[in-house]
């Protein structure tokens, strides 16, 4: 399994779930606007250019919560996702997406971008408090966005983490302070953050 990244990119979050899991794969880090490697197009694999992007085999997959929900799959049933077919792993479906839309896109992505407006920046920030307020309150008094660790929990850490990089601060989101520096201890998050950091200075 071939795992395509930006250092500490939303990708992040596929390192995590590796870690977390006991998985073996190559990671492979994509340049923008540079060929990979094996000198092909990132946009024959992943169309928009966007990471996490993952082949292996027969299937090449783009958009986060696939690859996320792909990894999951591979691990030992309850390690980074509850059983198909329940409730629990519908829940999990509705985490992934929450933080892909509303937060990850929603909220950060006019953030840290140099084509944003002024206007789009302060929109973005608005949006901010409705959504981080509804994560606050459902991670109060709770260590996961499940009953356990999951790929949610990995994909939630690495957009959070991009708070100092966007001009943010979680002070009014205690809850949510708290719960990221509690996942950045995790091994799994440590080690992933630790191997990803080097590269992004180095970048």
């Amino acid at each position: 399994m071939k795992l395509y990244f930006i250092p500490f990119a939303c990708s992040l979050a596929t390192r995590i779930a590796i870690n977390e899991a006991e998985l073996d794969a190559d990671f492979i880090q994509v340049t923008p606007g540079q060929p990979l490697p094996d000198g092909r197009d990132f946009a024959e694999i992943s169309p928009m250019g966007y990471v996490p992007a993952m082949e292996a085999g027969a299937v090449t997959l783009s958009e986060g919560p696939a690859v996320l929900t792909y990894i999951a799959d591979l691990a030992a049933e309850g390690v980074l996702a509850p059983a198909p077919y329940t409730a629990e792993r519908y829940e999990l479906t509705k985490w992934l997406n929450f933080i892909s839309t509303e937060i990850h896109k929603g909220v950060f992505a006019p953030l840290m971008t140099q084509a944003s407006t002024e206007g789009a920046r302060d929109w973005a920030r608005s949006l901010a408090e409705k959504r981080f307020g509804i994560l606050s309150a459902h991670l109060d008094g709770r260590r996961f966005l499940l009953d356990d660790f999951s790929v949610a929990d990995a994909y939630l850490l690495s957009v959070l983490n991009w708070t100092e990089f966007a001009g943010m601060s979680l002070a009014e989101w205690p809850v949510l302070k708290g719960w990221r520096d509690a996942m950045r201890a995790r091994p799994s998050v440590a080690a992933a953050m630790a191997t990803e950091m080097p590269l992004r200075q180095a970048a």
